[in-house]
C-alpha cells in the first residue's frame, strides 16, 4: 500500500508507526467505516472500490489530520528520525550480528533478482509471486542503505 503515501501523505507516513491508530482513525472516519479494524481499511483501500467522494474525503482527512499534528507540536520527521536512530542505537549498544545478515540477504536478494532479469534468465511477466518479490526487495534494500548510511531527509535548517 505505499501508493497511500503519494495520494495520501500524512496518513501515509503514520501508517505501520507510532500514531498508525490515529491514520487508522482517521480513515475509518473518511470512509464512514464503522467499527473499524485493519482488516476492513486495508480492504476499503485495496479493493478498487473507492469512489471520487471518498477518495476527496480521505484527501480532507489527510490535511486535517496535518493541521491538528501540527496544532499538537507533533512533527513526523522528528519521529521517523528517532526511530531510525533507535534502531543504530540498539545496534550499537547490543552488537548482534541478526541486522548486518538480513541486509547481506536482503543485498544478494534483490541484486541476484535484477542480474536474473537482465540477462532473461528471470521474466516477472509470468510470475505474480516475483513482481512482488521484486518490489519487496526494493523497498528493504532501500531501508537497509538508509540504516547503514542514513537517509536523503534533512532537518530544517540543516545544510546539505
Amino acid at each position: 500500500m505505499d501508493w497511500i503515501k503519494s495520494i495520501l501523505p500524512t496518513i501515509g507516513q503514520l501508517m505501520g508507526g507510532p500514531l498508525g491508530g490515529a491514520a487508522m482513525t482517521a480513515i475509518a472516519t473518511a470512509l464512514n467505516i464503522s467499527e473499524p479494524t485493519q482488516d476492513k481499511i486495508k480492504k476499503a483501500l485495496t479493493g478498487g472500490q473507492l469512489t471520487p467522494e471518498q477518495m476527496a474525503s480521505l484527501q480532507a482527512a489527510d490535511a486535517q489530520l496535518k493541521i491538528k499534528m501540527a496544532e499538537l507540536g507533533i512533527e513526523l520527521e522528528q519521529l521517523n528520525q528517532a526511530d531510525r536512530s533507535s534502531a543504530r542505537e540498539m545496534q550499537v549498544k547490543t552488537g548482534s550480528h541478526t541486522p548486518a545478515i538480513l541486509a547481506s540477504f536482503v543485498t544478494v536478494g534483490f541484486f541476484g533478482i535484477l542480474i536474473g532479469l537482465m540477462t532473461g534468465d528471470l521474466k516477472t511477466w509470468d510470475n505474480s509471486g516475483l513482481q512482488m518479490l521484486i518490489g519487496s526487495l526494493g523497498t528493504s534494500w532501500g531501508m537497509v542503505v538508509s540504516f547503514y548510511f542514513g537517509s536523503s531527509h534533512i532537518q530544517s535548517g540543516e545544510k546539505k
